[in-house]
């Protein structure tokens, strides 16, 4: 049924009963890379030379010249030193390092020429979406120093203070702000500038920042097992072929049962080129068990690869052997990717997501409370509310620190009927 879009380590088993029941996973992965810097950690950022209201402020390449008109003798400040230079008024081009509306495009505008394969490497050290985040971070702690006469580099801690107050007055939140200041620190390193640290009035505000406006919980609604049985029923009849419901029951079946997140599912092209997404020689079926190489992932970057071993279920409509069993003796071979249509089109996120959605509405859900990480915090919640270790179910989803308790939902959490089954 395509939907039309726009232009390896050790196992782990989790017991289960007699009646439909979770697999186990494996363990480790190390810590959330795209993560924002703690409120509580060095937060280096860097700002720019300033001057009086009478002061230009313009920047090359790396360089930061502060022009006075009235003053012959000027102060060039580059990798945080400060030259007294004597002579005439100058101006240094900003082309570069500035775009037409005075907003700074992009770190890179920075970096002194000859060192652009070192910046290349240094994007290729972070997943695609933690440079971007990174790189969106930069911009708008950079427009916000340039609004009060500063271009990035040395820049006192007072005009940090004044960027988190200014965004607590614009109601951005607390983890938007500690993820730009994070930004910005990651590249003021790269580029040598001496960023002042989060100092005690910078901490305090980001605290009371978080205080007095509360983190907005996570509104994604859970599918727990009871409503992956009910999505995986309704399938067949969606489906515009057999081939199409085996492909999409497999996929909700794997999705649910590995905790996968949709990148390690599916394939996209920007995933292939990385290594990431299911491949065909990532997935083992055998009788009462199918083992899964998650290969390369948001949280392993260096595709180090961890298996996953789910167990077969006996009599579940769920059960992922099942699943993949029924999909696997249709499925065309003429890709690598393991999930495609009939045609060979790998299946897209895109289309997994509609699909979903289709469904969740035939099962008298809303479908905008959910999406595709769904499927990973129904694992969770089922799994907690099944009475499994905090242990078991870090393993489950691969976590090796206490975010596993954001995906725990408290019970009813879902519209749906029978939240808490999972049987573990």
């Amino acid at each position: 049924m395509p939907v039309q879009e726009s232009p390896c380590c050790a196992s782990d088993r989790v017991p289960g009963p007699s009646s439909c029941s979770v697999g186990g996973a494996a363990d480790q992965q190390h810590s959330e890379r795209a993560s924002v810097v703690s409120a509580s950690e060095p937060v280096a950022v860097g700002g720019g030379a300033t001057g009086t209201s009478a002061d230009v402020v313009v920047a090359g390449r790396g360089v930061t010249v502060v022009e006075r008109p009235s003053v012959a003798s000027l102060e060039v400040v580059s990798g945080g030193i400060s030259v007294p230079v004597e002579g005439p008024s100058v101006s240094v081009s900003s082309a570069g390092a500035r775009g037409s509306r005075g907003r700074f495009s992009d770190a890179g505008a920075f970096v002194e020429p000859g060192r652009e394969g070192v910046w290349e490497m240094l994007r290729l050290s972070v997943a695609p979406a933690t440079w971007t985040h990174y790189s969106t971070g930069f911009r708008v702690v950079s427009a916000f120093l340039f609004s009060r006469g500063c271009v990035p580099g040395d820049v006192a801690e007072s005009f940090l203070e004044d960027f988190v107050l200014d965004s607590s007055r614009a109601e951005v939140s607390k983890r938007v702000v500690q993820g730009r200041l994070a930004g910005f620190a990651f590249f003021c390193r790269a580029l040598g500038w001496n960023c002042p640290s989060s100092g005690f009035i910078v901490r305090r505000l980001l605290r009371a920042m978080g205080r007095v406006v509360p983190a907005r919980p996570d509104s994604r609604l859970p599918i727990h097992h009871d409503l992956l049985i009910q999505l995986l029923s309704v399938l067949p009849d969606l489906a515009h072929s057999p081939y199409e419901s085996a492909l999409f029951r497999a996929a909700f079946s794997l999705a649910f049962f590995g905790a996968l997140r949709v990148g390690e599912l599916l394939v996209s092209a920007s995933d292939r080129a990385r290594g990431r997404g299911l491949l065909v020689q990532h997935v083992l079926l055998g009788d009462s068990e199918v083992r899964i190489c998650v290969a390369s992932s948001k949280t392993d970057q260096a595709g180090r690869g961890q298996w996953l071993v789910l167990h077969q279920v006996v009599g579940c409509v769920s059960c992922p052997v099942a699943r993949l069993s029924e999909y696997l003796s249709v499925r065309v071979a003429v890709s690598s990717e393991f999930f495609v249509h009939a045609d060979g089109a790998p299946l897209s996120r895109f289309q997994f997501l509609a699909v979903l959605r289709l469904a969740l509405v035939r099962c008298g859900e809303e479908p905008r409370s959910y999406g595709t990480h769904s499927f990973r915090i129904g694992a969770a919640t089922s799994a907690s509310a099944a009475g499994m270790s905090e242990a078991g179910i870090r393993r489950l989803g691969r976590w090796v620190s206490g975010a596993f308790r954001g995906y725990i939902r408290p019970s009813g959490a879902s519209r749906g009927r029978g939240g808490s089954s999972m049987g573990l």
